[in-house]
């Protein structure tokens, strides 16, 4: 999600020793190292270290809190719950909201936290203190929604997407977010009339919320037109490049699909590699290029082994280069006998 502004006040002294404990005089500089330190750290999947190196960016802050301090406290959150520190990053949330209790992210982020650990009425508190808070964002709401959807609360998510249509706004954001909810509520006529209103008025977006919407119909004609045109512009993104695979894959054609897929795994954000990654095993397999589907599936297990269902395709693909034939050994013929002359299976005599 988006950042959002925040609220710029004193801290209570109660709160202070979470985020100032050790502070020091030392220079904008050196806060800003530390928090890219542990960015770094992070993406390296050091999470540890990565708490170390945000809690020292914070103890070189002395004064106003700003917006660059708590951005550096949802990073040490973020950092805290991947490193299996779920009470640390809970505590540090609990900070921010003590900080600052109308602070709707931090109510989003929260709630996220609670219901990845099956605190489902809390995580529901929560999001409904969010919106109460940022009442006109239509991303909070589409965010709560997949959030609750992924466990299993769909009837929930729901009633955030209703809420939703309060939001008044016949701008082309406003359309394209109101076409994109009526698709996920599978009212697939109001949402071609709100995306395709939303197209008039600018929004390339859309064009990927509409060709989602005809995929939905089975309408794949105008599916792949709206995808392509939201690949063209400057906004294409890797969801619309496993879209486009997968269409092409529905037709046979593989080695289409793998020109898509490569794309989508070339961009800079790609939050689906996974998906795109599975197409690529699949793609290569088709197209008989079991060697490469072997390297790309031996990379999935490394990022995803928790997905058992891939087991079976890893196997397969591991016994198919196991089972591969040496190419057999040519040896050179031996030159022909000159005429009169003995060979020794003329003669019977060993080697």
């Amino acid at each position: 999600m988006k950042k959002r502004n925040f609220k710029i006040k004193y801290l209570p002294v109660a709160v202070l020793t979470v985020f100032l404990a050790g502070c020091s005089n030392e220079s904008l500089q050196e806060e800003l190292t530390y928090r890219q330190a542990g960015i770094d750290s992070m993406e390296a999947g050091d999470y540890g270290t990565a708490v170390t190196a945000f809690e020292q960016a914070l103890s070189c802050h002395v004064g106003r809190i700003t917006d660059r301090e708590i951005d550096i406290c949802y990073y040490k959150a973020a950092a805290q719950y991947a490193s299996g520190d779920a009470e640390g990053a809970m505590e540090t949330y609990n900070a921010l909201l003590d900080y600052d209790s109308h602070n709707a992210n931090v109510y989003y982020m929260r709630g996220c936290l609670y219901l990845q650990q099956g605190v489902s009425q809390q995580a529901l508190y929560d999001y409904g203190n969010a919106v109460k808070n940022n009442p006109d964002d239509f991303e909070l709401y589409v965010s709560i929604y997949e959030n609750l959807t992924a466990y299993q609360l769909t009837a929930e998510g729901e009633e955030y997407l209703n809420k939703a249509f309060e939001i008044k706004g016949s701008d082309a954001d406003s359309l394209t977010w109101r076409g994109r909810i009526y698709y996920l509520l599978g009212e697939y006529d109001n949402a071609v009339t709100e995306l395709k209103a939303a197209i008039e008025k600018g929004s390339m977006t859309a064009n990927l919320y509409l060709a989602q919407t005809y995929e939905a119909q089975g309408d794949v004609t105008n599916a792949e037109a709206f995808y392509q045109t939201y690949v063209k512009s400057e906004e294409a993104d890797s969801q619309a490049m496993n879209a486009l695979a997968e269409i092409e894959m529905s037709r046979g054609n593989y080695a289409g699909a793998l020109d898509y897929i490569s794309q989508g795994l070339a961009m800079e954000n790609v939050p689906n590699r996974r998906e795109l990654m599975q197409n690529q095993i699949i793609a290569n397999e088709y197209t008989g290029d079991f060697a490469t589907a072997w390297v790309v599936i031996q990379e999935y297990v490394a990022l995803y082994p928790d997905d058992t269902a891939i087991q079976r395709e890893y196997v397969f693909l591991k016994n198919r280069q196991d089972n591969v034939p040496a190419p057999e050994e040519v040896t050179p013929e031996a030159p022909p006998a000159e005429e009169g002359t003995q060979t020794p299976e003329d003669t019977g005599a060993a080697e």
